[in-house]
């Protein structure tokens, strides 16, 4: 079972490799689903895939973003370089791109990312038929689903076991992109999920921020059951935090026994995710990174240790309601008035003044513990096992041969000679020392696993020009090794779409109960859509509408039972090859635009095979949450910036978090009229009948008020 591990920098990058990874993915700068982190230039990411392939590991791209048409084909000039170099995987969740990827480039690996949110083998087995050859499951997974998911597909699965969890399905969140235009499904969150929000008891806490996951002894049982790879997240944390991470698991695997250092290095609290179906997944406290309890204060101003503190080591003081009251570098330790370099857990110490109403001293900085991991990946080296062949023999020339086996199975050798050996040895060579001498690669990625000699013990051999042979041969052989990766470039094809145009648009809607049904009837509108779930997981099959005309899951796509129907815009529908893969799907006659595009954005999207629709009125959904979260079926969430959302349970005990102020493009409608689009749609979830039949009527009056959210502005 591979360890798929982060690689947000090049520092990071190496300390992965050097920890055990056996695959590491990164971003390209500009694209990936952490576009604000540091991610790598062009020359990085070859560079990157050098040193990884010459130590045995795969490379995985992130392309894992939402596309615009024009970015598919701006990124094709950056990725042609990328894939020739050798890249071993690309990580996609837009399923156009993924189209457009398996057109042009057949022999290429791709995996689907988290955000395509695939919680049931249907869909997997349907994304292996695509041309993926591995998909990340949706986070949100029960071990007896996922098992369930692997008795019922052959295509890899990879788990994520570690690191940060998105409170929305999978990470597809939309909430930064109506606020700000941040999308979070294009790698710009805003982290709205990690703010403070008041209810409207006035209760307050951190309602929507999960501890992060940490798996441990459950890796166990993934393997057990055959899973292919296990995910660390932790682009954003720092090389000691991934090191000490996927050793970790490396050690597990390796069945070594130790507990885990991760906690010490970044810490928001932990939990086992979904993983056992607990309620343990939330943690309304604090989102950040808090650091660990270390101590409790006593009305005497001394702490209480919990744990080991060193002079050096960071800690934060934190109050009552875990209001952090400041923070500091210790630079003092008093036991019973006698100086400390360190103090141990059970200790009592006095470390200087400390806030008022503080109550517990948490550690978030472990000098000791960087200065350890630090050390470690200073000295540690990541090799390749390779096998050496010598021979040498009076009146010829030595020949040394260095034969590695690359990631894809194939032998690569490198052959290097001296001149002829002339010279009869005045003192014997025994074959042990030249093999003792081969077999020191010193800082080369490589280590000699077997080595074969081939000596006449007569020939004078001089150990200088065996180590420079042996340097030479070891170069030539990373050479050759990682040119084994190269690929010939390909012509790739960038399609152009045509458009059918429509000046007459049906009006349809989208409702949550028959009354709001009635009064749309009654006001005109004869296509009517009942809102669906958005996710169709493992062990809720059953629970999935195969006979509505609104289909909002790949699921009920491969499933349904009706021969026309619409597919909803949290599919992400954002570009032409999006469109078109939607319009190969039996019975698929229209599919509804994503709302976080703008206006021209819309103009640009072009078919003749299937109808586009937009949605012009309704409150937007912000979330889909697995998680039952609250036990009402209804509640408001009030943020730091006058910004509220609608919170609304439904019959799969999901939560569904809106928007307070409903979308309203209805007073622009003759100008989206002339985007020639086949249906626009009015979405109903809390408006009561007398609400339903003002903003029916209002499509002829053009009356009300304008709330374009993505409309104008569209998104970064």
């Amino acid at each position: 079972m591979n360890i798929v591990a982060p690689a947000g920098s090049y520092e990071k990058m190496q300390a992965a490799v050097k920890a055990g990874a056996d695959e590491v993915y990164f971003g390209l700068r500009g694209f990936g689903a952490r576009r604000n982190n540091k991610n790598f230039g062009i020359q990085e990411i070859l560079d990157g895939i050098d040193y990884a392939h010459a130590r045995g590991v795969k490379t995985l791209l992130t392309l894992n973003t939402i596309m615009k048409n024009i970015e598919i084909e701006n990124t094709i000039y950056n990725f042609s370089r990328i894939y020739e170099h050798g890249i071993d995987a690309v990580i996609v969740q837009d399923l156009g791109f993924l189209k457009f990827l398996a057109e042009n480039f057949p022999d290429l690996t791709l995996h689907g990312s988290t955000q395509m949110t695939v919680a049931n083998h249907e869909e997997a087995n349907f994304l292996q038929k695509l041309g993926l050859s591995r998909v990340v499951l949706a986070r949100e997974l029960t071990f007896q689903e996922i098992k369930k998911i692997r008795e019922n597909t052959t295509i890899e699965l990879e788990v994520f076991v570690s690191g940060a969890l998105c409170i929305a399905y999978s990470g597809n969140c939309y909430i930064s992109s109506f606020i700000g235009g941040r999308s979070g499904n294009r790698g710009l969150c805003a982290y709205t999920c990690r703010k403070k929000f008041q209810d409207e008891n006035k209760e307050s806490g951190y309602f929507l921020s999960p501890n992060d996951q940490f798996l441990e002894e459950e890796v166990k049982k993934l393997k057990e059951i055959g899973i292919d790879a296990i995910k660390v997240e932790g682009r954003k944390k720092t090389e000691q935090y991934v090191y000490e991470t996927v050793n970790y698991y490396k050690d597990i695997l390796n069945n070594k026994e130790r507990k885990s250092q991760s906690y010490k290095l970044f810490n928001r609290g932990y939990s086992k995710g979904y993983f056992h179906g607990d309620d343990k997944l939330m943690n309304f406290d604090y989102s950040a990174n808090f650091g660990y309890k270390a101590g409790t204060v006593s009305r005497a101003g001394k702490v209480l240790l919990d744990d080991d503190i060193s002079l050096g080591d960071g800690i934060q003081f934190v109050g009552d309601d875990y209001e952090k009251l400041g923070g500091v570098y210790i630079n003092k330790i008093l036991i019973n008035d006698v100086k400390k370099e360190k103090a141990y857990k059970g200790d009592t110490v006095y470390l200087g003044r400390i806030p008022e109403k503080t109550k517990y001293i948490y550690k978030n900085y472990s000098k000791e513990l960087h200065d350890n991991i630090n050390h470690e990946m200073k000295i540690k080296e990541r090799k390749l096992k390779i096998d050496g062949e010598f021979s040498a023999a009076l009146g010829e020339e030595p020949v040394l041969i260095f034969t590695a086996e690359n990631l894809n199975k194939s032998r690569i050798t490198a052959e290097c000679k001296m001149e002829v050996l002339s010279e009869t040895a005045k003192k014997s060579i025994d074959v042990k020392t030249i093999s003792e001498k081969l077999s020191e690669l010193g800082d080369t990625s490589f280590e000699i696993d077997n080595v074969k000699v081939s000596y006449d013990n007569t020939a004078f051999i001089s150990f200088s020009e065996l180590k420079q042979m042996k340097r030479e041969c070891a170069e030539r052989l990373k050479e050759n090794l990682t040119a084994s990766y190269r690929r010939e470039g390909k012509a790739v094809n960038v399609r152009n779409f045509e458009n059918n145009y429509n000046n007459s648009p049906v009006i349809s809607a989208m409702v949550s109960n028959k009354e709001q049904e009635d009064v749309c009837r009654t006001n005109g509108i004869e296509k009517i859509y009942y809102r669906q779930f958005d996710v169709a997981k493992e062990s809720k099959l059953d629970k999935i509408d195969l006979n509505s005309k609104l289909v909002s899951n790949l699921y009920q796509i491969l499933k349904s039972n009706v021969d026309k129907k619409s597919v909803d815009w949290n599919l992400n529908i954002f570009n032409n090859y999006t469109v078109d893969l939607f319009s190969d799907f039996e019975g698929v006659e229209t599919v509804f635009l994503s709302p976080e595009m703008n206006f021209e954005q819309l103009k640009g999207i072009k078919s003749k095979k299937v109808k586009k629709g937009m949605v012009i009125y309704g409150y937007l959904k912000g979330m889909y949450i697995e998680y039952p979260i609250f036990e009402k079926e209804y509640k408001e969430l009030h943020g730091d910036h006058n910004d509220m959302y609608r919170v609304v349970r439904n019959d799969l005990d999901n939560i569904e978090l809106y928007m307070d102020n409903p979308m309203n493009l209805i007073p622009k409608l003759e100008e989206i009229k002339g985007l020639g689009l086949d249906e626009l749609r009015l979405d109903f979830t809390f408006e009561n009948s007398d609400e339903v039949s003002e903003i029916i009527k209002s499509l002829n009056t053009g009356k009300g008020k304008y709330n374009p959210y993505c409309f104008e502005r569209g998104i970064f």
